[in-house]
Protein backbone atom coordinates (compact mmCIF):
# COMPACT_ATOMS: atom_id res chain seq x y z
CA UNK A 1 0.00 0.00 0.00
CA UNK A 2 2.85 2.37 0.83
CA UNK A 3 4.40 1.81 -2.61
CA UNK A 4 1.21 2.91 -4.33
CA UNK A 5 1.09 6.10 -2.31
CA UNK A 6 4.78 6.82 -2.95
CA UNK A 7 4.25 6.26 -6.68
CA UNK A 8 1.48 8.86 -6.81
CA UNK A 9 3.55 11.33 -4.82
CA UNK A 10 6.48 11.04 -7.23
CA UNK A 11 4.30 11.45 -10.31
CA UNK A 12 2.45 14.41 -8.89
CA UNK A 13 5.68 16.22 -8.04
CA UNK A 14 6.70 16.10 -11.71
CA UNK A 15 3.39 17.58 -12.74
CA UNK A 16 3.44 20.32 -10.09
CA UNK A 17 6.36 22.02 -11.82
CA UNK A 18 4.50 22.04 -15.13
CA UNK A 19 1.32 23.51 -13.73
CA UNK A 20 3.20 26.22 -11.83
CA UNK A 21 4.33 27.57 -15.18
CA UNK A 22 0.68 28.10 -16.09
CA UNK A 23 -0.18 29.86 -12.81
CA UNK A 24 1.11 33.28 -13.81
CA UNK A 25 -0.85 33.22 -17.05
CA UNK A 26 -4.06 32.24 -15.25
CA UNK A 27 -3.71 35.19 -12.89
CA UNK A 28 -3.42 37.50 -15.90
CA UNK A 29 -6.62 36.07 -17.32
CA UNK A 30 -8.73 36.83 -14.28
CA UNK A 31 -9.81 40.22 -15.66
CA UNK A 32 -13.29 40.99 -16.97
CA UNK A 33 -12.63 40.10 -20.61
CA UNK A 34 -14.06 37.03 -22.30
CA UNK A 35 -11.60 34.14 -22.42
CA UNK A 36 -10.15 32.94 -25.69
CA UNK A 37 -10.16 29.25 -26.51
CA UNK A 38 -6.47 29.07 -25.55
CA UNK A 39 -7.12 30.76 -22.22
CA UNK A 40 -10.06 28.47 -21.53
CA UNK A 41 -7.94 25.36 -22.14
CA UNK A 42 -5.25 26.67 -19.81
CA UNK A 43 -7.86 27.40 -17.16
CA UNK A 44 -9.41 23.92 -17.49
CA UNK A 45 -5.94 22.37 -17.32
CA UNK A 46 -5.24 24.19 -14.06
CA UNK A 47 -8.62 23.21 -12.62
CA UNK A 48 -8.08 19.56 -13.56
CA UNK A 49 -4.69 19.58 -11.87
CA UNK A 50 -6.13 21.12 -8.71
CA UNK A 51 -8.87 18.48 -8.68
CA UNK A 52 -6.23 15.77 -9.06
CA UNK A 53 -4.27 17.19 -6.11
CA UNK A 54 -7.40 17.28 -3.91
CA UNK A 55 -8.06 13.64 -4.74
CA UNK A 56 -4.50 12.78 -3.71
CA UNK A 57 -5.00 14.56 -0.40
CA UNK A 58 -8.11 12.45 0.14
CA UNK A 59 -6.12 9.33 -0.77
CA UNK A 60 -3.53 10.22 1.86
CA UNK A 61 -6.22 10.57 4.52
CA UNK A 62 -8.04 7.25 4.13
CA UNK A 63 -7.04 3.95 5.73
CA UNK A 64 -9.91 1.55 4.99
CA UNK A 65 -9.22 -0.73 2.00
CA UNK A 66 -12.52 0.12 0.29
CA UNK A 67 -11.90 3.84 0.66
CA UNK A 68 -8.36 3.45 -0.63
CA UNK A 69 -9.77 1.72 -3.72
CA UNK A 70 -12.27 4.54 -4.13
CA UNK A 71 -9.55 7.16 -3.74
CA UNK A 72 -7.40 5.46 -6.38
CA UNK A 73 -10.37 5.40 -8.76
CA UNK A 74 -10.96 9.12 -8.14
CA UNK A 75 -7.28 9.94 -8.70
CA UNK A 76 -7.23 8.01 -11.96
CA UNK A 77 -10.37 9.78 -13.19
CA UNK A 78 -8.87 13.17 -12.33
CA UNK A 79 -5.62 12.23 -14.03
CA UNK A 80 -7.46 11.26 -17.22
CA UNK A 81 -9.23 14.63 -17.19
CA UNK A 82 -5.89 16.44 -16.75
CA UNK A 83 -4.30 14.45 -19.57
CA UNK A 84 -7.26 15.29 -21.82
CA UNK A 85 -6.74 19.03 -21.35
CA UNK A 86 -2.98 18.62 -21.69
CA UNK A 87 -3.58 16.97 -25.09
CA UNK A 88 -5.93 19.78 -26.06
CA UNK A 89 -3.21 22.30 -25.19
CA UNK A 90 -0.75 20.40 -27.36
CA UNK A 91 -3.26 20.22 -30.24
CA UNK A 92 -3.68 23.98 -30.09
CA UNK A 93 0.09 24.36 -29.90
CA UNK A 94 -0.09 26.11 -26.53
CA UNK A 95 3.47 26.24 -25.34
CA UNK A 96 4.68 26.78 -21.82
CA UNK A 97 7.45 29.12 -22.96
CA UNK A 98 4.84 31.58 -24.16
CA UNK A 99 3.68 32.04 -20.57
CA UNK A 100 7.02 32.43 -18.80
Amino acid sequence: MANIKEDYKKRSERIKDTIRLFSGKIKELSGNKELTEEEEIINKLREAFEEWKKKEIYFESVTEPDLIDHAIYEIEASKIKYIYFLKKAKEKDIRLRAYL
